[in-house]
């Protein structure tokens, strides 16, 4: 006879596990068919940095020993291209982790945070784990994050505010003299993170960039990842630029050795491989003007965009026709998860991919 478990506190029965998506594999498996391509998870089509996958090999001879706990050689160089301290940095397993060390040390029963509706799905339920609230802010009518509101949602119980720039899954992105009009009304106690997870795909200069704002007298967090422009999803690491006092209190609570030895190698070497950087900012933009002229020749309203995605209304149909590209073989987002049910989301992939979805779509929407 079992022995009954301990209680799992409501904040955490109440969370909804994260479903992934299937594997590529299984998917032509269940549906009999080969050859799919995935334009679902905005991942660098062109594959890791070069210059990265070289350091992670040679790193592979040293597995035997335990990985620098203090990231010194990256965090070092990360200081370098940001100009700031070496104690203004802070690496992580993904830019998810960065959350988790906020919500580990500013959130406490009772209070709050703020972002965008709809917007990441890590920060509801990384605040939440913590015993907090996160508090969600519409986006405006042109679908873009709604400043005022979130300033206006700001109680003595705030104490972070994220804001998603590019924001995921709009596109959309905050001007610099909007983040600074609203950086200037912030009330003390409140810490902005500033997650820029496809901050290297803006194309228009008027973006905001964080590392700008670093100086304010309101707190600012900048989140990015290496991720998305240097193709390393799967090593799982990102980084924070801040005060050194959070940096401080992060340090007190992430594990001593959260970043492996290969993902700080292959992220350092990313960090120089410019040229990649380049030919994955013109694949995307290249990708993103073909999906624009498809959109306008069929007559969809969507969003240009600051990221390497795009946001497209398709109607009442939209998850029918996500499910007639997949069965095609080409795998985008249907966004009814993030409350969004009338557009898709399908991220920029290779020359020939790109061709191949829009042939899909056109021939299913037209017919």
């Amino acid at each position: 006879m079992s022995r009954k478990l301990p209680q799992v506190p409501p904040e955490i029965t109440a969370l909804v596990p994260y479903k992934p998506g299937k594997p590529i594999e299984e998917l032509e498996r269940e549906l009999g068919i080969s050859g799919a391509i995935k334009l679902a998870s905005n991942e660098n089509p062109l594959g890791p940095s070069p210059r990265a996958l070289e350091a992670m090999h040679a790193a592979l001879t040293n597995l035997h020993r335990y990985p620098d706990g203090a990231g010194f050689a990256l965090r070092q160089a990360l200081a370098a291209r940001f100009k700031v301290g070496f104690g203004q940095t802070c690496i992580g397993n993904g830019s998810d982790e960065i959350i988790e060390f906020l919500a580990r040390a500013y959130i406490r029963p009772g209070q709050m945070a703020l972002a965008a509706r709809p917007s990441f799905l890590m920060y509801s339920k990384l605040v939440q784990v913590a015993g907090g609230r996160l508090v969600e802010t519409p986006l405006d009518a042109d679908y873009r994050i709604d400043l005022k509101a979130m300033l206006a949602a700001i109680t003595p119980e705030t104490r972070l505010v994220f804001i998603n720039n590019p924001d995921n899954p709009a596109g959309t992105a905050v001007s610099r003299r909007q983040l600074g009009e609203f950086l200037d009304r912030v009330p003390e106690g409140v810490l902005v993170v500033l997650d820029e997870a496809y901050i290297d795909f803006a194309s228009d200069p008027e973006v905001a960039q964080g590392v700008d704002f670093l100086d304010h007298p309101t707190p600012v967090v900048v989140m990015r990842t290496f991720s998305k422009i240097a193709g390393l999803a799967g090593l799982r690491i990102g980084f924070a630029l801040g005060p050194e006092e959070v940096i401080n209190a992060f340090d007190r609570v992430r594990q001593p050795f959260n970043t492996s030895s290969v993902a700080q190698a292959g992220a350092l070497a990313a960090l120089g491989d410019d040229e990649f950087v380049a030919r994955t900012r013109e694949l995307v933009w290249r990708g993103l003007q073909d999906f624009y002229r498809c959109f306008d020749e069929l007559g969809l309203f969507y969003l240009p965009s600051q990221a390497n995605f795009v946001l497209v209304k398709v109607g009442q149909n939209a998850p029918a026709v996500a499910d007639a590209l997949l069965r095609r073989g080409v795998i985008v987002r249907e966004m009814t998860s993030y409350g969004l049910p009338e557009f898709l989301r399908i991220s920029v992939g290779l020359d020939a991919e790109n061709a191949r979805f829009i042939k899909e779509f056109q021939a299913i929407l037209k017919g």
